[in-house]
């Protein structure tokens, strides 16, 4: 093994986590809810239309300014986006054991590389906001590679950072499609994190790995799925 890649968000972040931070936040400082409860439907209700992060930015606070009870009138999409950019990235939370992993990995030698898609400004906030950058060997953000997962050339832009052979890479992520999809076209192993218990996939690429906690990926680097044994 070479080197391992991972996704970002509700991989090595929790991001659902981190959402539902901000929502209090953003509905205490914008939304005109009385009380507990039209508060609490008020989260709910931009957590459902933000689609776990897809969701174009703009469009998304542009509609939750015409659908919001606003506390001013004045307030527009764009202030609200600002917010967003401001504050979101504090509420950036470690997945549980991302950190053990990344700390293994380097102590084995294995390079580490980060393919994400999103805007520069707020991933590397979040990295930043969770002190992993010095982990990577690699980072590209979709935003500065100019394609997005699953595009295999975001994965042959890391590949190539890392100096490092597809077939000897695994990539670790969450997404069926943009993560284990993608990596498997660009000739990587997929490691898939179940952050659901729904989230297999039947249309997996052949060869894909699950695990349900990050944790379980450092015995499958020493075991028979990468020809370490013993090491």
């Amino acid at each position: 093994m070479e080197a391992v890649l991972f996704d970002l968000d509700n991989t090595l972040v929790n991001r659902k986590l981190a959402f539902e931070q901000f929502s209090r936040r953003f509905i205490d400082r914008f939304a005109a809810a009385q009380n507990p409860e039209d508060r609490r439907k008020l989260v709910g209700q931009l957590r459902v239309a933000d689609r776990n992060g897809y969701r174009e930015k703009r469009e998304l606070y542009e509609e939750m300014r015409r659908t919001l009870p606003m506390r001013e009138e004045a307030t527009t999409a764009e202030d609200l986006l600002a917010y967003w950019f401001a504050e979101f990235p504090s509420c950036t939370v470690a997945m549980d054991g991302a950190e053990r992993v990344l700390q293994e990995l380097k102590s084995r030698g294995i390079r580490i590389g980060l393919v994400t898609n999103g805007s520069a400004r707020t991933q590397y906030a979040k990295l930043d906001q969770v002190q992993f950058r010095d982990y990577f060997d690699a980072v590209i953000v979709s935003e500065e590679a100019g394609v997005k997962k699953p595009d295999r050339r975001i994965y042959a832009m890391a590949l190539s950072r890392l100096q490092a052979r597809p077939e000897n890479c695994w990539f670790v992520g969450d997404h069926p499609e943009k993560d284990a999809q993608g990596a498997a076209a660009a000739g990587l192993r997929p490691v898939l994190l179940l952050t659901t218990p729904t989230d297999a996939d039947p249309l997996l690429p052949e060869g894909t790995l699950t695990i349900n906690k990050l944790q379980e990926l450092l015995p499958l680097c020493t075991g028979p799925f990468c020809g370490l044994e013993g090491r």
